[in-house]
């Protein structure tokens, strides 16, 4: 065992660890769901669900997004760190284009009952650490869907409705548009070298719209991020059934960086970005290799997931109930401590937060930054970001850097109401690649 690893052992106190680590995804003064006056947001609001995956059945690295009347399905799967399973239930909530409540009745957007149960779960095998694994598929024999639009799950626990242990976004979108677009280098000016700019068109020549440059919204998100989403962009133009965005500073991100990763799908070998594994009773503990500064210097190309995970465990036949849960180590070489703000481990495996269990410490004797995560074996896409002191914006430049040939993709949502609409259609979504054409 190595000196640092053996020194980290010594010092840790097993309990406060975890409990420090079950706060991963808590919302400080989460109370209640409905009559929010902010928007409606994913989240995990107890201390022991992890490992929350949504996606359309099929493609676990898909966006939660259904077409309406089609046999497709979502599948969201959970944790809850211990073996006596609760007993939840959950809701569905239709939203405005904001991520408000909209103002449909329940029965104006769905037929069924307004909760019902999980009833499909079942507790790990063979694991160190015990949990009970839940899956729920939607829309299901409970509930069908009737219009589209924005929509959230919630789950809790029996008769709690108000206080639910997680939510999460979906989308069921009504195809009224062909959407055709692509991801180039910035055109304006002050952009140019690291940037990619999403031009596009949409053509509605199934649907009627009588003043499109205030009935239709879009929202262009990179990488699936709510938290730098670009939202109500304008079109340049508007043609016979057909808008076309062809801007120059409006419709642009920063191209950012590959992400890392590491992989720990099979613990008796160092998987890829693995610097040493060992087992100290009840965890085991995975080191990764210390990563250094990529803020400057040319773009390399390497594989990644766009900064998703997956639950893997290649020496089980089921990996939702066999794959156990470990303490990853992070380190980031750096000469002097940032001052200024924050740096945080950052991607799908901190449900795409910032949060004090993820925040890196500073180690002045190393001169490095380190962090503890409690993650579940599998393959994982991460990057460090930055936060100023008493700022929000969530910066994945400085430390990682940013080039125009990045691979991203780019998820495109189009909305629609009408004059004399009561709720926000989504007509159309198309998700874009910088590189894949």
């Amino acid at each position: 065992m190595s000196n640092r690893f053996s020194q980290w052992v010594n010092n840790l106190n097993f309990s406060a660890f975890i409990l420090a680590q079950l706060m991963i995804f808590i919302i400080a003064g989460q109370a209640s769901l409905y009559g929010a006056s902010t928007p409606l947001v994913d989240g995990i609001y107890r201390e022991n669900i992890r490992s929350v995956q949504f996606f359309r059945e099929g493609w676990d690295f898909s966006q939660p997004v259904i077409e309406l009347g089609s046999d497709q399905r979502l599948i969201l799967k959970f944790d809850e760190l211990t073996e006596a399973g609760s007993n939840f239930y959950y809701t569905i909530t239709h939203c405005d284009a904001e991520w408000y409540q909209s103002r449909l009745l329940l029965s104006e957007y769905m037929e069924g009952f307004i909760e019902n149960p999980v009833s499909d779960y079942a507790v790990s095998i063979n694991t160190m650490v015990k949990y009970t694994n839940f899956l729920l598929a939607l829309p299901n024999e409970q509930i069908k869907i009737l219009v589209s639009g924005n929509y959230l799950v919630s789950v809790f626990e029996e008769g709690n409705r108000a206080t639910p242990i997680l939510t999460r976004r979906f989308y069921v979108v009504e195809p009224l548009t062909d959407i055709i677009g692509e991801v180039k280098k910035s055109t304006f000016e002050g952009f140019k070298g690291r940037d990619q700019e999403i031009d596009f068109e949409i053509k509605y020549t199934r649907l009627g719209i009588q003043d499109p440059r205030n009935e239709v919204k879009v929202v262009l998100m990179q990488n699936s991020r709510a938290d730098n989403c670009i939202r109500n962009l304008k079109p340049l133009f508007v043609r016979e059934n057909q808008l076309s965005y062809d801007l120059s500073r409006e419709n642009v991100f920063a191209g950012g960086n590959e992400f890392r990763n590491f992989d720990t799908k099979n613990l008796r070998i160092n998987g890829f970005g693995v610097s040493n594994i060992e087992f100290v009773n009840p965890f085991y503990h995975v080191t990764l290799l210390t990563d250094q500064i990529r803020g400057e210097g040319n773009y390399r190309s390497e594989s990644d997931i766009n900064g998703r995970y997956l639950i893997k465990n290649n020496r089980v036949s089921d990996s939702d109930l066999e794959s156990d849960y470990i303490i990853t180590h992070f380190s980031l070489q750096m000469p002097e401590p940032l001052l200024g703000g924050e740096i945080y481990v950052f991607g799908g495996l901190t449900d795409w937060n910032c949060q004090p269990v993820n925040k890196m410490k500073w180690n002045p004797e190393l001169k490095i930054y380190e962090s503890e995560l409690l993650l579940k074996q599998g393959f994982y896409d991460y990057q460090y970001v930055y936060i100023e002191n008493k700022g929000k914006v969530i910066d994945n430049t400085l430390l990682e850097g940013s080039h125009v040939e990045t691979e991203n993709d780019y998820q495109l949502f189009v909305y629609y109401r009408g004059f004399s609409s009561r709720y926000d259609k989504l007509i159309g979504f198309r998700t874009i690649n910088s590189v894949k054409r």
